[in-house]
């Protein structure tokens, strides 16, 4: 029997996140399910994406014993997951890569303040999408770690830095604690992942600013134009490259221009963007996973910041080799 995974207000209407049922393609599925759960469930599966084995797929495709096929709305919990180009996408992403460009140019203060405040907007919207789905998850582990870990890192650096990110680790397994709700496996363990990521990713945009104002620039050049050819490819009908293998082209090469103009060593450089390369790709499946409950190369993610979950995860290996290698 195929296992249905169901999200957002499928998930409510159900009253549950999964069930197992027969049929030869996913329409045979989707009717069986639609007669267990009724008509409201029917009307929202009219708009619902579906995913068989993370990829894609029609009413037509046929269904294996031991497949799993994801059903998930259009809309997430809310008007903050839908997918705007213009007054989401385009917009929020500008706007907060200004804001990342111009307090790097102005000091490492004003970077630090960026840090806290992109780091925790993205924790926030990170947790808020999978709470939306029905994963139970703790938000202010994550957004105190963010705070602490730029603090520490400005003040101590890089032992500062593995002092918040164990400490945010610690907080999520007390926050449990004092929360029932977040005791299961699936809930510490992805509070855990955000917790840590939002900490060690936004201590390392610091860490970057301590070596040089120039590899700073390197990397945030280096993510940026790999997430907007990444996002251009989702977007095309006719995509020379899929979203993940432009991601990582892009990086590489978007690392050899900043190389050759930016930075003191081209090598050092492109092997950081190398790194950087692979943490983009994956942040954004640590991204999708929690969002959305499985890896999806393409197709509508919840979330407003669902773009920047490779950055955070990004930035450390950047920051890293650098390091060994200088």
């Amino acid at each position: 029997m195929a296992r249905l995974r169901l999200f957002a207000n499928l998930r409510e209407i159900a009253g549950t996140g999964q069930i197992d049922i027969d049929g030869a393609t996913v329409g045979d599925v989707l009717n069986a399910a639609t007669e267990t759960f009724g008509t409201d469930f029917g009307r929202a599966l009219e708009t619902a994406q579906v995913w068989v084995d993370g990829e894609q797929a029609d009413a037509a495709a046929t269904v294996t014993a031991d497949a799993e096929i994801a059903v998930i709305p259009p809309v997430s919990g809310g008007a903050m997951a839908i997918r705007s180009p213009i007054l989401i996408e385009i917009g929020l992403a500008a706007l907060l890569a200004i804001v990342l460009f111009a307090t790097n140019a102005l000091s490492l203060q004003w970077l630090a303040v960026a840090a806290v405040l992109v780091g925790g907007l993205w924790a926030y919207d990170l947790a808020g999408s999978g709470e939306r789905r029905g994963l139970a998850l703790g938000t202010a582990p994550a957004l105190i770690g963010v705070l602490a870990g730029v603090l520490a890192t400005y003040r101590f650096g890089a032992p500062g830095m593995a002092a918040a990110t164990v400490g945010a680790t610690l907080l999520v397994l007390v926050w449990g604690v004092i929360n029932p709700y977040l005791r299961s496996v699936e809930s510490i363990s992805s509070s855990v992942t955000i917790a840590t990521t939002a900490t060690f990713g936004s201590a390392s945009l610091v860490l970057l600013r301590l070596r040089s104002e120039e590899e700073a620039f390197a990397f945030l050049f280096v993510a940026g134009l790999a997430i907007l050819v990444s996002w251009l490819s989702d977007r095309s009908e006719m995509p020379v490259l899929d979203p993940l293998v432009a991601m990582i082209v892009t990086a590489i090469t978007a690392g050899a221009i900043a190389g050759a103009v930016w930075t003191p060593d081209l090598l050092n450089t492109v092997a950081a963007s190398v790194a950087a390369a692979l943490a983009l790709v994956a942040g954004r499946n640590l991204g999708t996973l929690v969002r959305a409950g499985g890896f999806f190369v393409s197709g509508p993610i919840p979330g407003s910041l669902h773009y920047l979950d490779g950055l955070f995860m990004a930035s450390g290996p950047f920051w890293v080799m650098l390091t060994v290698l200088g």
